[in-house]
């Protein structure tokens, strides 16, 4: 007869490294699965569940190399003007930048039809990371007319920064934001299962009421709070009305 699972042992067991994962600092290895199976004297496989079921929580990441991490705690983030790098930086993290692709290349419809029509686009995706921990992908098209290609070096720094040496600073635009299931590249990307979902952002912004940007980004769900900041103007939210004021306050810097 085949024994039956216990699934209290199972709970047990998941608290416990539950509270392992805890005390550690954001992104850091966990012990090994065998060092966890000889200390507490359990198999590998009891192991080996216990921490696919924390990944399911959003607790654990997998990285390819460095085995099982803490994952980062749960960045705000203000939908407004500011600086993605800025935002790691308030919650103790370092940023940096992998720029996976950039090129001068034909605008989708969509980018040409916001861009003015704009057919030759500077085309650029980056992965995004906080103590080496991905956590955000970027693509992003520019009028090719008004922004050449620089090179990676300058991508893998601030848009915004090179933006504004081009005289071409954001300071208007809107997002939107919307939910659903990353492709097996953006789950690859991120190091997370294709059944957990994600954010999409998509920002089209000007600068003096010329369009200059579309971007869009993907963020782990889990691993953000969303902040829309509202004040009262008049009768109305500012976080709700219309023109370039308020929507510059919804922008926010993918440097």
């Amino acid at each position: 007869m085949t024994a039956t699972p216990d699934p209290t042992k199972h709970a047990r067991l998941r608290d416990r490294l539950r509270q392992v994962v805890l005390d550690l600092p954001a992104g850091a290895s966990l012990p090994s699965e065998r060092r966890l199976a000889e200390e507490w004297g359990v198999a590998r496989m009891t192991v080996r569940q216990a921490v696919a079921a924390l990944a399911r929580e959003g607790l654990v990441l997998s990285r390819q190399g460095r085995g099982h991490l803490r994952a980062p705690d749960t960045l705000r983030l203000s939908v407004r003007l500011g600086s993605f790098a800025d935002a790691l930086r308030s919650h103790d993290l370092a940023p940096s930048t992998t720029v996976l692709h950039h090129a001068t290349e034909d605008a989708p419809p969509h980018v040409a039809a916001f861009l003015d029509g704009a057919t030759s686009t500077l085309h650029v995706r980056r992965l995004r990371l906080g103590d080496d921990v991905p956590l955000a992908i970027e693509r992003a098209w520019f009028p090719a007319s008004l922004v050449p290609d620089p090179g990676a070096e300058v991508l893998a720094g601030s848009l915004y920064d090179h933006l504004e040496s081009l005289s071409l600073l954001p300071d208007a635009g809107e997002e939107t934001v919307t939910a659903s299931l990353p492709d097996a590249d953006e789950a690859r990307l991120l190091a997370m299962p294709e059944s957990r979902p994600v954010l999409r952002l998509v920002r089209r912004a000007t600068s003096a009421g010329t369009p200059v940007e579309v971007a869009e980004a993907v963020f782990p769900a889990d691993r953000y709070e969303l902040a829309f900041p509202l004040s009262r103007s008049g009768d109305r939210w500012a976080g709700t009305t219309s023109g370039p004021a308020a929507r510059a306050a919804e922008v926010p810097d993918p440097g």
